[in-house]
């Protein structure tokens, strides 16, 4: 019997003549140790030009085959499947194939889900020992694939982990992860992984049960070899009570109402109720726990052909896509600028947390400020960060102390004579930073490259102060820095090409998503996000309840309302950041007196334990009564979707003037740079995706609407206005 996808059918071997074989050009289908006739088989992904090993439908179909062509052969002992990548075994399907599924009807996703499924279940039937060999990353359809081996063995390297993160892109697992999951470890732990996507390495799967062993990477195809001629698996032991706690939570009704309620409760904690493919896996395992395995198997089917094409999977996937497209270095760009030394002038929040990220990323680093305390307190910092990382088992205990060996604490600049690379994270005032600049380029002679980090202030008035302004870029991390995953790599007038392409480099070994931006007040994040939150003083200035303001926001999607993040931030910083957008782009962010109010008394936000509210041993406790007291407007009751329009709108406004001004070109960064920078909901795909789904005109009717009402601020920008005209949208998909 023939499945057919895109034409194509999976059922190969039918019909072929013997001397027919297939030619794979994406796995590698050999004897192990052909010598000894042991007559074990091993297939190895290779999926040529590609540092990944993805399912694409040409792998699927040579894996289909390859498969055929073990159960038809007698002699085969076993078939161990193995990765050539050298730290990956399978990255999931791929990504490209979901997103053109999004553009077709549900149909094409359903047949896609049933012929990953038939594929993995002739893997099951086997007759013969199948084990997964893995090492390196195994993510999504990966893992649904190992789930149809009889054994699992993966090696104990720090790259190696598996996930389900199929939730992440708005679906539920397609090739039968909801069933053979929960039959493998249990309800909670498969609830665990495929609700939440998160990886685990080789001793966590372990301890799941989600792998049979973890040993060493080299030893990894001996012991696979070992179980295939008849070892025992070092399987870790369930008790008894266990195994009683997961007969009740699988077996009974109760148990499994249990069980739903206290998972849709996590979900609706952490997704408030925004994202649909966490609630939608939950039932389909819940409810799979009763169904025959063909029925669990459609109710799979039919839940991710209708998750894959929804708007939000829309969404999600070109997020992945503007992610993956933001790690990409320049191909035309050649790489002399080696970075080995990091020099960080600053000890502070940003800069220790700075030191501690590339310590962490194997540099050698250089902490410089101008007082022993600062440097020592910077270093208690630091200290804190890679003692948690050994708590979280992320490093060793001794890995911890070789990366805080290679951290320098000084005051003395002439420490900083061999750096390859110096960031500065000291005060934002222009004098400051380039009186630094001077000083590291005294006393380092080599072409050293120098980093800002300024949030607000131009990178070309510090480069005009450089005997060296081509080596100058911006390096904006934000706060907290082991947390914030966003990096602007900001492009000077003067930043040649490699210059940018090092900063960008150093940005992505330290795991951050970067985004490039040319120079201008704010960049790209804080240019948006400043005119949100300076609406929201002017919203509470007017008489608008602080509370209708914060729901509005977070009901939207935003992890947090705009006076929490006020305070998080630090209204002294906030305020400062308002006035120099003021001095650059006038009185659309001109601070209210509100804030100039709260200046003049002092209120730091969250740190100081006041800000819009109060706080007590740093947990916030209600709104302040003196940001309460200096209101004189009567109360202003507003509509919640009156008060969401001026809050996103000034925000889209804004982002549509960074491109008309070229401060970005991509709608795709831009978005990706709200979503990581500020936090902006992924599942409505960023502000200017927003805008195309809500539509150009209808946004462009409220804009018109508002500027007449709240201020010239909401004035729809020139490139709105010919996007509405030309009747075309920010994407072109």
């Amino acid at each position: 019997m023939c499945r057919r996808w895109n034409g194509r059918c999976y059922s190969y071997r039918t019909g072929l003549k013997k001397k027919e074989k297939m030619i794979y050009t994406s796995i590698r289908y050999s004897e192990l140790d052909p010598l000894s006739k042991n007559n074990i088989v091993t297939i190895a992904f290779n999926q040529p030009d590609s540092k990944v090993n993805v399912f694409s439908e040409a792998v699927l179909v040579e894996l289909n085959d390859a498969i055929d062509r073990v159960a038809a052969d007698n002699n085969v002992k076993g078939v161990i499947f193995t990765s050539s990548k050298p730290d990956t075994f399978i990255a999931g399907a791929d990504v490209k194939v979901i997103q053109a599924l999004q553009n077709d009807s549900p149909i094409k996703a359903y047949d896609a889900s049933k012929i990953g499924k038939m594929i993995f279940d002739k893997i099951v039937n086997l007759k013969v020992p199948t084990v997964a060999a893995i090492h390196g990353k195994c993510l999504g359809g990966g893992t649904e694939f190992i789930l149809a081996c009889r054994y699992r063995i993966a090696s104990n390297s720090p790259a190696t982990a598996i996930a389900l993160p199929e939730v992440k892109l708005g679906v539920v697992p397609g090739w039968a992860a909801t069933v053979r999951l929960p039959k493998l470890i249990g309800l909670e732990g498969a609830l665990s992984l495929i609700l939440t996507g998160k990886e685990v390495d080789a001793r966590k799967a372990w301890k799941l049960g989600l792998v049979d062993e973890y040993v060493d990477q080299d030893k990894l195809i001996l012991r696979a070899q070992q179980i295939i001629n008849g070892a025992s698996v070092k399987n870790r032991r369930v008790s008894t009570k266990d195994q009683l706690i997961r007969f009740f939570m699988e077996k009974t009704p109760i148990g499994r109402d249990m069980v739903y309620k206290v998972s849709y409760k996590g979900i609706m904690r952490e997704t408030k109720g925004k994202y649909p493919a966490p609630v939608e896996a939950l039932k389909l395992i819940i409810r799979n726990c009763t169904r025959s395995t063909n029925e669990a198997y459609e109710a799979e089917s039919n839940t991710f052909a209708h998750l894959a094409t929804s708007e939000i999977s829309r969404n999600l996937v070109n997020i992945f896509f503007a992610q993956s497209e933001s790690k990409k270095l320049p191909a035309d760009v050649s790489f002399a600028q080696e970075i080995k030394t990091v020099g960080v002038l600053g000890a502070g929040v940003m800069g220790a947390g700075i030191a501690q990220a590339a310590a962490y990323a194997g540099y050698k680093v250089i902490l410089k400020d101008i007082d022993q305390r600062f440097v020592d307190s910077g270093m208690s910092k630091i200290t804190k960060l890679f003692d948690n990382l050994v708590e979280r088992h992320k490093i060793k205990p001794e890995e911890r102390n070789i990366k805080l060996a290679n951290i320098k604490g000084t005051i003395d600049y002439a420490d900083l004579s061999d750096c390859d690379l110096v960031i500065e994270a000291v005060l934002e005032d222009i004098q400051v930073k380039t009186a630094a600049l001077a000083a590291v380029e005294q006393v380092n002679q080599k072409p050293f490259i120098f980093a800002t980090n300024t949030s607000s202030l131009s990178v070309n008035e510090l480069a005009r102060a450089s005997g060296h302004p081509d080596r100058i870029v911006g390096l904006h991390f934000f706060n907290p820095v082991h947390k914030m995953p966003l990096v602007e790599v900001v492009k000077g007038e003067f930043t040649s090409p490699e210059i940018l392409a090092a900063a960008q480099a150093f940005a992505l070994k330290l795991g951050k998503t970067t985004v490039i931006t040319n120079d201008g007040p704010g960049f790209v994040v804080n240019r948006v996000l400043v005119p949100y939150l300076r609406e929201a003083v002017v919203l509470l200035e007017q008489g608008v309840p602080p509370e209708s303001i914060e729901k509005a926001a977070t009901s939207f999607g935003m992890p947090m309302g705009p006076f929490t993040l006020l305070d998080e931030i630090g209204l002294d910083i906030g305020v400062k950041v308002t006035h120099v957008l003021y001095k650059a782009l006038g009185e659309r962010v001109a601070p209210p007196a509100l804030m100039d109010k709260l200046e003049s008394t002092k209120l730091l936000g969250k740190k100081g334990g006041k800000g819009f509210y109060l706080y007590e041993d740093g947990k916030r406790t209600e709104f302040n009564p003196e940001v309460l007291a200096a209101i004189t407007a009567p109360p202003n009751k507003k509509h919640i979707g009156e008060i969401q329009d001026r809050l996103f709108l000034i925000m889209l406004n804004e982002a549509t003037r960074c491109l008309e001004e070229k401060i970005i070109t991509d709608p795709r960064q831009l978005d990706l740079a709200l979503i990581f920078g500020i936090g902006f909901p992924p599942y409505r795909g960023g502000i200017l995706r927003y805008a195309d789904h809500t539509g150009l005109k209808i946004v462009h009717q409220k804009l018109a609407f508002l500027s007449q009402v709240a201020g010239d601020n909401y004035t729809p920008a020139q490139i709105l206005l010919e996007k509405v005209a030309t009747e075309s949208n920010f994407y072109q998909a």
